[in-house]
């Protein structure tokens, strides 16, 4: 397995690797009719940034094999399946996987200068990090923290429970003790994620040349978006013939300009088959951003595929019709029940017109704008209404002020639109008289 850069407090180390993950709060297989919707060829979004030959020139340097052993312990994890990552290694697990992947490190040795000179600074940035851990497992604990904090600390949950433990004058020093440890270990695994950096470097020295990549490679991207979430995807396809030795690099580009790179490692991938990557946002941790590996408001994806026999540059754009058809597919489901509120005069004060809307379908949707158009023949009045969420089973009030609306509708229609997309889902509701 491979090694995922992040935060101490939202990862966890996976095997062979040193690996911090974040809890998905939705099932990862859920991404999975989603980035299937992409194929080969020219139907694909993804486009090379320039006119490349139709096949590569096999590298005449063969690959070192030390050169695996690093790029697997050090690459992102990437895996043919979604549900394939995981989130619930105990602590004594992920320290025992860190120590593997310190030890398949040490044992290199390479007359490529490169590839001795990161796996040096890899050996010692897992190794700073997994004797951290260890400190901070063996550290006495807040009181009535014990295992809970432990496993809370590593596995993304030390943010919401670390207030609790920090209230009382007797928890301070052991909490400090923790921290001081927390910020070098944090330190060591941002060196690292620039360890796994350099992996291209390295690849590009043993690489066959670039050539055009329609019809074999197909790249998707799936950003984290109301219950979709909190982790980014990107998937890809290897629509020609099986692969070998794959270091796969994925740079980001966010909508402020924000670039973000991942390098991934595949020893051997399939003809015809899809890998997905998912990309943590993060997690603010002692003052920092730590984990994050991701951008915000992905705008373009540039993937950089390097290997001995094959090797190619895709340009995916994100924004524009491939956001939208994403968002269009996590709204599939989405279904609003409404009800109207005519006119009720009140001895104190009145009821105005207006309507009831419930969200179902999906468990929430992020920020968006809602806009009711109520109509009756040829007049027609339309308000609209700015939320930071809604979620399923709330029932919002769309209401008016006195005056506003002074007929009783035939119909409602309501429009919900979101930020960055031009998708809207829309619906009209036939008022019962």
């Amino acid at each position: 397995m491979a090694w995922n850069t992040s935060s101490v407090v939202s990862r966890a180390i996976r095997t062979r690797g040193l690996l911090i993950r974040m809890r998905l709060f939705v099932g990862p297989i859920a991404a999975v009719g989603i980035l299937a919707l992409v194929g080969c060829g020219k139907s694909t979004p993804s486009t090379a940034p320039r006119p490349l030959p139709a096949a590569s020139k096999p590298s005449t340097k063969p690959l070192p094999p030390e050169y695996r052993i690093l790029a697997e312990n050090l690459g992102l994890e990437i895996k043919p399946s979604p549900d394939q990552f995981r989130d619930n290694k105990g602590t004594t697990q992920i320290i025992a996987e860190g120590h593997e992947s310190i030890m398949a490190l040490r044992n290199i040795e390479s007359s490529d200068r490169d590839i001795a000179y990161v796996a040096e600074q890899a050996q010692g940035a897992f190794s700073e990090a997994i004797k951290r851990m260890e400190r901070i497992n063996s550290l006495p604990k807040p009181p009535g923290a014990g295992e809970l904090f432990v496993s809370s600390f590593i596995d993304g949950f030390f943010g919401n429970v670390f207030g609790g433990y920090a209230r009382g004058q007797e928890a301070e020093g052991k909490q400090a003790a923790i921290i001081t440890e927390a910020e070098a270990m944090l330190a060591a695994i941002e060196k690292a994620d620039a360890a796994h950096q350099l992996l291209p470097k390295i690849a590009e020295k043993y690489s066959a040349t670039f050539c055009d990549s329609t019809d074999r490679i197909a790249v998707d991207c799936d950003e984290s978006w109301g219950w979709f979430g909190p982790h980014d995807w990107c998937s890809f396809r290897n629509c020609g013939a099986a692969l070998e030795d794959c270091t796969i690099v994925v740079q980001l580009t966010g909508a402020s300009g924000e670039v973000r790179k991942n390098v991934h490692f595949v020893k051997a991938w399939p003809a015809n088959t899809w890998l997905y990557a998912r990309y943590s946002p993060g997690q603010e941790m002692l003052g920092r951003k730590s984990g994050r590996m991701t951008v915000s408001g992905i705008r373009q994806v540039d993937v950089t595929i390097y290997s001995p026999q094959f090797a190619t540059l895709i340009k995916y754009v994100y924004e524009g019709v491939e956001k939208d058809r994403h968002i269009a597919a996590h709204c599939k489901d989405l279904t609003l029940k409404g009800r109207y509120q005519p006119f009720v005069g009140g001895m104190v004060w009145d009821t105005e017109r207006g309507a009831y809307f419930t969200l179902d379908g999906v468990a929430v949707i992020p920020k968006c704008r809602v806009d009711l158009t109520f109509r009756r023949g040829s007049e027609s009045k339309s308000f609209f209404w700015n939320f930071d969420y809604w979620k399923k089973g709330d029932e919002k009030w769309f209401g008016t002020s006195k005056g506003q609306l002074t007929f009783d509708p035939d119909s409602i229609e309501i429009t919900v639109s979101f930020p960055d997309t031009n998708y809207k889902h829309e619906r009209t509701l036939t008022v019962k008289k």
